[in-house]
């Protein structure tokens, strides 16, 4: 049998705008219909996934917090990428999660630096639920798509970035916006919004944290 959570999108979207809350619940069905899935398989594959991003980073924590950043590249590889906030002198570095811990590549371990020692470590996964990820991005791709990154904020209507980084291997900006729907029930979550050279938004997906050794990785 498929699964069908209109109505938990539609309680969960309390305070969005009619037209927006209509685009969620139809693009959701869409989604929800192709993936055939069914909310008991759904729910034990979130909770499987969370009980194995908390056993990870918590396995990694003792070796890695305080430590020399050489450290996380010593355990996880060449970076990825690093990223720093454009407003503060807080910085990342983003790593991939290795195969046989993340088959379908969408994980990433995010180590926040702070003066070339490790201050916090976390599992993230790119769109981390599916049904509910995609129809908000496409339905806030829609608004933001090619638009300047001074509009963007306006458009997204979710507050103000919680930071805006800059990428140390293309040299272009990236934000991250509060994306949870019930903030103090859910994991943190983020909207996250890619910009090229002139500053103009090329993309829109979402972050899920599966684990962090801090409650918020982006809270100071």
């Amino acid at each position: 049998m498929r699964c069908n959570h209109t109505m938990n999108l539609f309680a969960r979207c309390a305070g969005v705008s009619s037209l927006r809350l209509l685009t969620y619940a139809f693009l959701t069905v869409l989604v929800v219909n192709a993936a055939g899935c069914t909310a008991a398989v759904g729910a034990g594959i979130k909770l499987i996934g969370s009980a194995v991003d908390d056993a990870d980073v918590k396995a990694r924590k003792e070796q890695l917090m305080n430590a020399d950043l050489a450290k996380a590249d010593e355990m996880f590889g060449k970076p990825l990428d690093a990223f720093s906030d454009i407003n503060s002198k807080r910085a990342w570095r983003s790593y991939r999660v290795p195969k046989n811990k993340d088959p379908f590549g969408k994980d990433r371990y995010v180590v926040e630096v702070a003066k070339g020692r490790i201050v916090a470590v976390s599992r993230v996964e790119k769109n981390s639920d599916l049904k509910i990820d995609l129809p908000r991005a496409i339905a806030i791709k829609s608004d933001v798509m090619g638009k300047p990154i001074s509009e963007c904020e306006a458009l997204v209507d979710h507050g103000k970035p919680l930071v805006t980084v800059r990428s140390e291997s293309t040299g272009l900006l990236t934000q991250l916006y509060e994306g949870r729907l019930i903030k103090n029930l859910q994991k943190p979550h983020y909207i996250v919004l890619s910009f090229d050279g002139q500053e103009r938004c090329t993309n829109v997906h979402f972050l899920g944290v599966g684990a962090s050794t801090r409650k918020d990785p982006l809270s100071e």
